[in-house]
């Protein structure tokens, strides 16, 4: 499941919808989805982390979406 809402967002994003747009479309309301989404700092790279309910991240960045 996690990785069919990874290629949503990332269908999402490649359409050019921006993280707040794929929040609220895809994400806000998807039952893997806990929480508010966070932010961090990796490799020097700002990332927004949405954590999931099965224990994975959902990851998103300038260079795309990615599970962690």
């Amino acid at each position: 499941m996690a990785t069919q809402l990874l290629a949503h967002c990332e269908a999402a994003r490649r359409r050019g919808d921006d993280f707040p747009t794929i929040w609220h479309s895809i994400l806000r309301g998807h039952p893997l989805v806990r929480g508010l989404p966070t932010h961090q700092i990796q490799d020097g790279e700002a990332v927004i982390v949405v954590r999931l309910m099965n224990g994975q991240s959902l990851h998103s960045s300038l260079r795309g979406f990615w599970l962690a």
